[in-house]
């Protein structure tokens, strides 16, 4: 079955999700069962049957969408995450339910208040929704954008994802790594094993008494002469090039001397006739103007790097720092931060909030202080859409995010307008939005 997923928004209910499907295929089992005990892993819905079609309206409450979450996360974390999101795919059957009518696309999934609750949109048709590539495409895609702390558990996670483990298997792999990860560790770092002899009384210690050092004549040391193998004093190693060489001391010259010496470019720092330039000729090269020979001559263009004006270069800089103001300024003075730039690619998001001392891993783009009060821990997102337009959503915050003083209903997404005045909570978090 092929399934489209609509938005609505509910003046009671708030925002919805709306699908439509057959009346015939209507899995009356499941629907009874979820209708009398809905389990906690399924968002609730109701549903009314509309000219030959069943519309289920799911009603999203306090659930925020689970790839706003998407981030760094500590090893039980991660490990607590894998298994709220595949146990219940393995346990639906207890409630006459089946895998296949699953919605895997990690925007439809979404998540509970307490972050650690998977919640998924289930659809209680006969015909199947999804299939077991939805499944693979959704654990490489969660993979590879919740990295984990720990770098061999992720390895061990992408290697499995390469093999197409069952997600039974799969958790089981999760629980026991830490144990596997511990017997490693000390089959690599045994302790070392003391062996210990009981004493012998019938044995009597033998006592060593030093001998006298002999006496040797006094030799002296050889005159230096360079160093046997290149090994100099201490172990260091030295090369003596001038060994058996005669000296080639030049003596200074005396009497008239070089008027106008100047020093040339030379790339390996050495002097040759071609670099030195006396009273503006060029020496052994003829008269002046003769040009010298190119010969081992270096590209000195190729080194020089281009000359750039410093009133040109600071304009440069200044277009690129306007061109990427856009945010949030900070509305009066105060210790939040001044600006938060929302640096975001097109149907990219920006994720607000405030750092959790528990977990210790940023998990927003960008977070406020741990002691910043009203901000919520997930607080906000900002989006923007193919034609560059930002949005930005409340994801059910404790005390709300208000846009000109108007309060967001959570999961509805709010225009933004330059100017704007953008509040996150109650307690002095005032933004104007600029773009």
């Amino acid at each position: 079955m092929i399934y489209n997923i609509q938005s609505k928004n509910d003046l009671s209910a708030g925002a919805c999700l709306v699908i439509r499907f057959p009346e015939e295929d209507l899995d009356k089992k499941a629907l009874y069962t979820i209708e009398k005990d809905c389990p906690s892993f399924i968002i609730p819905f109701r549903h009314r049957s509309v000219d030959g079609q069943i519309e289920c309206i799911y009603q999203l409450g306090n659930h925020t969408r689970f790839h706003y979450r998407f981030g760094r996360r500590t090893p039980n974390d991660y490990v607590e995450l894998w298994n709220s999101l595949l146990q219940p795919i393995l346990d639906c059957g207890d409630w006459f339910l089946k895998p296949s009518s699953f919605v895997l696309e990690t925007e439809n999934i979404f998540i509970s208040g307490d972050d650690h609750t998977v919640n998924y949109i289930y659809v209680p048709s006969k015909a199947e929704c999804v299939g077991n590539d939805a499944l693979k495409q959704m654990i490489r895609e969660i993979a590879q954008r919740n990295p984990v702390e720990d770098l061999d558990l992720e390895n061990k996670v992408l290697r499995a994802i390469m093999q197409d483990i069952r997600p039974g298997d799969f958790l089981k792999m999760l629980k026991g790594g830490a144990a596997q990860k511990k017997a490693l560790f000390v089959s690599k770092h045994p302790s070392p094993e003391i062996a210990i002899r009981p004493a012998d009384v019938s044995e009597k210690p033998k006592i060593e008494t030093p001998l006298p050092p002999k006496e040797t004549a006094y030799t002296p040391p050889a005159p230096k002469k360079g160093v046997e193998h290149g090994r100099g004093m201490e172990g260091d190693i030295s090369i003596d090039l001038d060994e058996g060489k005669p000296s080639k001391k030049k003596e200074k010259p005396t009497g008239e001397k070089k008027a106008g010496k100047k020093k040339g470019f030379n790339f390996f720092n050495k002097k040759s006739a071609e670099n030195e330039i006396v009273d503006g000729a060029a020496l052994d090269h003829g008269p002046v103007g003769t040009p010298a020979p190119e010969i081992g001559k270096p590209d000195v263009k190729s080194f020089v790097p281009k000359y750039v004006p410093k009133k040109e270069a600071d304009e440069k800089d200044n277009e690129t720092e306007v061109d990427s103001l856009v945010g949030f300024r900070l509305i009066g003075s105060g210790p939040l931060p001044s600006f938060i730039e929302v640096s975001i690619e097109t149907q990219g998001i920006f994720t607000i909030g405030r750092f959790n001392i528990k977990v210790g891993v940023k998990q927003n783009s960008f977070e406020f202080d741990a002691k910043t009060r009203a901000v919520s821990r997930h607080h906000a997102v900002v989006e923007r859409d193919q034609n560059g337009t930002y949005t930005i959503v409340d994801l059910n915050s404790m005390a709300g995010t208000f846009v000109d003083g108007t309060k967001l209903t959570p999961n509805i997404p709010y225009t933004l307008t330059r100017g704007c005045r953008v509040s996150f909570g109650t307690a002095g978090a005032d933004y104007m939005w600029e773009d």
